[in-house]
């Protein structure tokens, strides 16, 4: 849950705690706390914009493997080589049991995006009413009750410290997706040799098929690794969530001023609902974590067949016997389109997920110069 207009809102209860208070170090914690704001605001808007690329690209890329599914079996029909065919069909198999993954970890993006949404959309309703809530207490002259404060601060600085562990999770999936994107490519490469070259380039392309999907099924292991960090690091944020939206309740529970009081409540319960949207976050990071570990395993299925395949496509080349489908370059090309739409949303999600975490550590630095005043 975000802390960003509740963080203004104790400079003014900062400012009438202590007539001794450090002025010139207020106003740098305000200057701090409205820099961070807008930051965050930014970051926010970039991540959630380059999650539902991510989620569109990888629905491209369930597509590609459909299309990869059928010149596999267009291939096998023609029966050219019985130990060719038999491999292309088995291919084709492996690659249509793998159409259900594609499309459940297509679905979980979709989700998963669609969660980060709902929790920024949740966090502006709450900067909005603690706009109002803190424009009451200055009105009032009231100040803030010292132990919700502390608990405040505590709060901030786990969520820093998660965010912080997300950022690094998003700089992971971003490293496993460009390993990706160029075993996709080496890949495309190798198959249309496999279906264009000569006897001796067919054999190499087998090679090269070889080496490039077992560096595209690591590169996908290595990517559930990088989610199922992120999702850990969802889930202690909605906690230290969780732990903000109950210093805020007792906030609002110590405010003697009636027209305070009030404003605080609404605002309170804004929290609530930003650590309730933070928690369905978690939730959604979980189910795209678990959905993409189902993904890499029946992937690494498939590159083995695919593999194997290939040896079986040189074979036949060496007796003049191949079968041949021009689908195969089309097919593995738009694969390896897909996986270059998966890569530049993943850069864009890491860098906006660093603004973010800076933008939290800046807040956090802030309360903790407002507590120290």
């Amino acid at each position: 849950m975000s802390t960003k207009t509740l963080l203004l809102s104790l400079v003014v209860a900062v400012l009438g705690r202590s007539a001794h208070a450090d002025d010139a170090k207020l106003r740098r914690a305000e200057d701090q706390i409205a820099k961070a704001m807008s930051d965050e605001a930014r970051a926010n808007r970039a991540l959630t914009a380059a999650q539902r690329e991510s989620a569109k690209a990888h629905h491209d890329w369930g597509a590609a493997n459909v299309a990869i599914q059928k010149a596999y079996a267009q291939r096998a029909a023609a029966k050219k080589d019985a130990a060719q065919a038999a491999a292309d069909k088995a291919t084709a198999d492996a690659l249509a049991g793998m159409a259900k993954d594609d499309a459940s970890r297509a679905a979980a993006d979709d989700k998963f995006a669609a969660s980060e949404q709902a929790a920024s959309s949740a966090q502006a309703e709450f900067a909005q009413a603690d706009g109002v809530a803190a424009k009451a207490r200055h009105t009032a002259k009231k100040q803030a009750d010292g132990k919700a404060l502390g608990d405040l601060a505590t709060a901030a600085n786990e969520q820093s410290a998660a965010e912080a562990a997300a950022a690094k999770a998003s700089a992971d999936i971003e490293a496993a997706g460009t390993e990706r994107s160029k075993a996709s490519d080496a890949v495309a490469t190798a198959q249309a040799k496999l279906n264009t070259g000569s006897p001796a380039e067919m054999q190499a392309a087998a090679h090269d098929v070889e080496k490039a999907e077992n560096d595209l099924a690591k590169a996908d292991q290595d990517a559930h690794a990088a989610l199922a960090n992120r999702a850990k690091a969802r889930r202690d944020y909605a906690a230290a969530s969780q732990k903000m939206a109950a210093a805020y309740a007792a906030v609002a529970a110590a405010e003697t001023d009636a027209k305070a009081a009030a404003a605080d409540r609404k605002a309170a319960d804004a929290a609530a609902k930003v650590a309730k949207a933070d928690q369905d976050r978690a939730e959604a990071a979980d189910a795209d974590a678990q959905a993409a570990q189902a993904q890499a395993d029946h992937f690494a299925k498939v590159a083995a067949q695919a593999t194997a395949d290939a040896n079986a496509t040189a074979a036949a080349a060496q007796n003049h016997a191949n079968a041949a489908s021009s689908e195969f370059a089309r097919a593995y090309k738009l694969r390896a389109t897909a996986a270059k739409a998966i890569d530049k949303a993943n850069h864009d999600q890491a860098k906006a997920h660093a603004d973010l975490a800076a933008a939290h550590a800046a807040r956090a630095k802030a309360l903790g110069d407002l507590r120290d005043a």
